[in-house]
This record gives structure tokens, C-alpha cells and sequence, in this order.
């Protein structure tokens, strides 16, 4: 649960903050009020923001959910005409107040309305926990050294809807066997469940990552098991494994626990059925600015465009788009060679992504676009930016 008075700090930007962590919520609970329904910023940047993404949450969860809208309306205060119906259509109210005010907290009135909000976002988490993809990270409580690794991957996994297993501490096994994807943390301790799990992983026939923390390779006197494990888990011969050791950073194993999860990734964000396509262009320059402008407008109907103006988001967004759009534009050729040695950093060849370099100075005319210089990024050469500018 996302709640702006206590996860808001006064230094950070809530007018980032707050869309962001409301389009990544899973349920949005509305709570209008007269005042509510005349703020622009509450209507357009939290409503009109939450609501662009139900497409990807209805495609995400199967048919079962072809007209959900994830959320659910509780007045605050009485409203004239109901105004506050255009916000999410077709719900039905759980009021909290009546023609003479806000119920008192603790009234019977309140009671009774808190209890089917309960009750209704209850079974709605639970329909859609069923329906979400399992994933298996252990231990679940990590250590010291482990805890930062499994918060982030954690979140993550949280953030993009999977299911986060184990959710209880009998029937590991069985939890294992469950999941789609299985990920074992291994610290500076030797843990007897991991080898007896990890041995079950390496013959269920799906696919399993072990990540060996810095922590692992300094191992304390009466941890000796600890480095034999390692060994044996690095030497295992399953074709499901993946084996990251030691040098590999917590922020690359979330890397390659998504790309392992990209054909469900993918599901889930492209809702709409369009293809995901980040566009990167030079943010700081107008033109580029208008450029950029002209293509998101112009081909809305046929592709979703990410954008995001965080660089800390351009990992998980070139992992989980179908293609890239590199816009040249007024920036140099430094530039742009630049941005794409970062793509092919960060882009898996196997994913067979779209890549397209589009220079909008050699275009007579700017619109319309075609993406046909789009090919597969393991087709590229190593060095395709050279002295002449592709088009």
C-alpha cells in the first residue's frame, strides 16, 4: 500500500512521486469529494493517470477481468449529480457519507460501509493474486547481506504483478514446484533448505537462478558447507540454471531474472496488444522535444511509447520493450553513439529486439514515419554508428 503522508518525503517531487506510484499500484481506491472532483491535478494526473492503466491490467489477467476497472469509489461527501461517476464509470458507490455529511468513524454507518470495502478489495486482491504469475525467491527472510538483493527484487517483482513465493514457511517444496521462475540468494551462511530446494529446482524442468553475494565468498569458521555448496551448485549440469557468481551486481541479477520472465513481462505491459517501443531522444533539446512530440501523437494508435525522463528506468524499460527508437535529431554524433553503446549494454541479443535509428534532419518529410529500417539487435554489427548517419 502506497500512502503519500508517510511514503512522501518533503524533499521529493510529489507531482513525479504521486502519478508514478499510483499507475504502479495494482487497486486504486477513490475517495472523491466536492473538492476532489474540481482539482485538475487529482483528476487528470491521478484518475486519468491510474485509468490509461487498465488496458494492461485487464490483458494481464486474463479474460476473467475483460471489464474490471481495479478500482473502487467511496464518496467522502455528497457530490451534486453524481459528478464523481465519470470517474470510472460503472462502479457503484461505497459511500461513506450521506445528504447530511461523512459518517463518524466507529458510527454503525461507517462500520458497515468500512466492512464491504474490506470485503470487496479483499476478494479483488485475491482474484488476481490466482491469476498472477509465480515466482519463488529464497530465503525469505534473508540475512544481513542478502537483505538489500531481495528488497529490490522483491519490489520489482511486486511492481510488474508476479507473485511472490514462498508466502508461508511449510510447503516450500511445493511452493517451488509452483513457480514459474526460482531464485536462490546465497550469503555467507550455509542453509540445509537450500540444497535440498535447489536439488528439487535442477530437475523440475523450469528455469532457476542462483546469485552468489559478495558476502558468500568470505565465509566465517564453521561455514565450511558453504563454499562446497557454491561449487557444486556452479558445476551442476541443468540446462534450466543459471549461475551468477559473485561479480555479478544485485542490480544485474533483477536484470536477468526479468529477461528469464520477458514473454510474461511482456504480457503483462503491452495490454493493449501494442507493441512496447522506447524511444530515446535528447530530452534537453526543443526540437528534439517537438520531434519526439510528433511521433508519440502520431502513432498512439499503433504503438505504447516509453519515455521515462529517469535513467534508473531505462534497464527495466529496454528489458521488457519489443523495440527501441534511437531519434538522432540536432544531437552529435557522440551522442548518439553514446545511447547506443548503452543499448547494447543493457539488450540481450537472444530477445531479438527491434532497433531503429531515425534521423529526422535527413527525413523530407518528418511524418509519416516508417519503422522499416526496424531489425533484430543480434543482426546489427558491433560498430553500426560510424562518420555516416544511418537513416
Amino acid at each position: 500500500m502506497w500512502i503519500d503522508k508517510d511514503d512522501l518525503p518533503s524533499s521529493r517531487d510529489f507531482r513525479r512521486e504521486i502519478p508514478e506510484s499510483v499507475k504502479s499500484s495494482a487497486i486504486f481506491v477513490l475517495l472523491p469529494s466536492p473538492t476532489y472532483i474540481r482539482s485538475q491535478y487529482c483528476v487528470r494526473e491521478e484518475c486519468r493517470g491510474y485509468s490509461e492503466t487498465i488496458p494492461s491490467k485487464r490483458a494481464r489477467f486474463g479474460n476473467d477481468f475483460a471489464n474490471e476497472e481495479f478500482a473502487l469509489r467511496c464518496p467522502l461527501l455528497p457530490i451534486d449529480n453524481n459528478e464523481h461517476w465519470q470517474l470510472f464509470p460503472g462502479l457503484t458507490d461505497i459511500a461513506f457519507c450521506d445528504e447530511s455529511g461523512t459518517f463518524p468513524i466507529g458510527s454503525p454507518e461507517f462500520e458497515i460501509s468500512f466492512r464491504k470495502l474490506t470485503g470487496e478489495l479483499m476478494q479483488l486482491l485475491k482474484r488476481m493474486r490466482n491469476r498472477s504469475t509465480p515466482v519463488f525467491v529464497y530465503p525469505r527472510n534473508p540475512s544481513k547481506c542478502l537483505h538489500d538483493a531481495y528488497g529490490a527484487l522483491s519490489n520489482e517483482m511486486s511492481a510488474r504483478s508476479y507473485r511472490l513465493l514462498p508466502d508461508r514457511l511449510v510447503g516450500l517444496e511445493d511452493q517451488l514446484g509452483e513457480a514459474s521462475l526460482s531464485v536462490f540468494l546465497l550469503g555467507d551462511e550455509y542453509d540445509r533448505t537450500v540444497d535440498q530446494l535447489t536439488k528439487t529446482a535442477s530437475v523440475s524442468g523450469k528455469p532457476w537462478v542462483v546469485w552468489c553475494s559478495p558476502a558468500s565468498q568470505d565465509v566465517a569458521p564453521g561455514q565450511e558447507r558453504q563454499p562446497g555448496l557454491l561449487r557444486n551448485l556452479e558445476q551442476l549440469d541443468s540446462p534450466t540454471k543459471t549461475f551468477l557468481n559473485a561479480t555479478i551486481t544485485s542490480s544485474k541479477l533483477k536484470e536477468e531474472v526479468l529477461a528469464l520472465l520477458r514473454p510474461n513481462a511482456v504480457a503483462s505491459e503491452s495490454g493493449s496488444g501494442k507493441p512496447h517501443v522506447y524511444l530515446i531522444y535528447n530530452s534537453r533539446d526543443r526540437d528534439d522535444r517537438v520531434n519526439a512530440g510528433q511521433i508519440i501523437y502520431h502513432y498512439q494508435d499503433e504503438f505504447h511509447f516509453d519515455t521515462p525522463n529517469d535513467p534508473a528506468q531505462r534497464t527495466i524499460r529496454l528489458t521488457g520493450s519489443d523495440g527501441v527508437l534511437l531519434m538522432w535529431g540536432k544531437s552529435d554524433e557522440a551522442w548518439c553513439s553514446r545511447e547506443f553503446e548503452s543499448m547494447m549494454q543493457v539488450a540481450r541479443p537472444e530477445q531479438s529486439k527491434g532497433l531503429c535509428l531515425f534521423d529526422p534532419r535527413e527525413a523530407k518529410n518528418a511524418l509519416p514515419i516508417r519503422f522499416a529500417g526496424a531489425c533484430p539487435i543480434s543482426t546489427l554489427p558491433k560498430n553500426m554508428v560510424g562518420s555516416n548517419r544511418p537513416t
